[in-house]
C-alpha cells in the first residue's frame, strides 16, 4: 500500500474453507497494517481487521466482524446474519438498533465483493449485489471501467490483461472508517484475481498492488 508514492502499509486478503453451524463455508478475511516512512512521519496508524463467513451451497453471508483502527477513528462491529429467517443481528455501540430486517440471502460487504468477483463484469453492463452494512441495506452496483495491462508478481507474469472495476459503496458504509471513491483491478480471465485497488481520499489517493500470490492449494 502507498500514498504519495511512499510505502504506507500492507494488506492481506486471504480465502480459507470452514465449517459454520454444521455446514461448509469460506472464511475471507483482510488484514491491512501501516508500515513504513508515512505512517512514522505522520503518526498515522491503521490495524484493520476484517473476517467475514460465505456459504458457497447457497451464496448466503452469515455475518462479518470488523475490528478497524485508522489513526484516531475506532470501529468494532460484529454482524450476525440469519439467511432464512432474513434477520441481521449488530453488535456495534454506534448503531442503536440491534436487530434489522434484511430479507432472504442478504449479503455482508466484504462477500459482495466476493461474489460479485465470481460472477464477473460484463464489457457494458454493470454487476449489482444487495448488500446488509452498517445497519443499512443497499443495493451495490459494480461499474466496469476498462481495461488495463499490468505488469504482476510470478506465477502472473507480466502485461497481464486486467479489468477494472469501481464499486459504488454509498457513504458511511465498506471495509474502512474512511471514505473515498474506488477502483479495483482483477485479472481479465477465469480466476478474476485482484491485483490493485485504488481509494480516493480527502487528500491524494491511497493505491495497493498484488505483491505476492498462492494459488489455490498453493503452501
Amino acid at each position: 500500500m502507498t500514498y504519495a508514492r511512499l510505502l504506507a502499509g500492507r494488506a492481506e486478503i486471504a480465502v480459507q474453507p470452514g465449517v459454520y453451524e454444521g455446514r461448509p463455508v469460506y472464511r475471507l478475511s483482510l488484514d491491512v497494517r501501516s508500515e513504513g516512512f508515512f505512517a512514522w512521519l505522520f503518526r498515522y496508524k491503521v490495524d484493520d481487521h476484517t473476517v467475514a463467513t460465505w456459504d458457497p451451497a447457497t451464496g448466503c453471508s452469515y455475518g462479518i466482524e470488523k475490528h478497524l483502527r485508522e489513526g484516531r477513528a475506532v470501529r468494532d462491529q460484529v454482524v450476525r446474519i440469519d439467511p432464512v429467517a432474513g434477520t441481521a443481528t449488530v453488535e456495534d455501540r454506534k448503531i442503536a438498533q440491534k436487530v434489522f430486517q434484511v430479507g432472504p440471502c442478504a449479503l455482508d460487504v466484504f462477500s459482495a465483493f466476493f461474489v460479485a468477483r465470481l460472477r464477473g463484469l460484463s464489457h457494458e453492463g454493470q454487476l449489482t449485489v444487495r448488500v446488509f452494512d452498517n445497519g443499512k441495506s443497499y443495493d451495490l452496483p459494480f461499474r466496469p471501467i476498462g481495461y488495463e495491462r499490468l505488469d504482476l508478481p510470478p506465477p502472473l507474469g507480466r502485461r497481464v490483461m486486467t479489468q477494472v472495476a469501481e464499486p459504488v459503496v454509498p457513504p458511511g458504509s465498506g471495509l474502512f472508517t474512511q471514505e473515498g471513491r474506488l477502483l479495483v483491478w482483477v485479472t481479465a480471465d477465469a480466476r478474476r484475481i485482484p491485483v490493485r485497488v485504488r481509494s480516493k481520499v480527502p487528500i491524494g489517493s491511497v493505491s495497493g498492488d498484488l505483491e505476492s500470490y498462492t494459488p489455490p492449494g498453493g503452501s
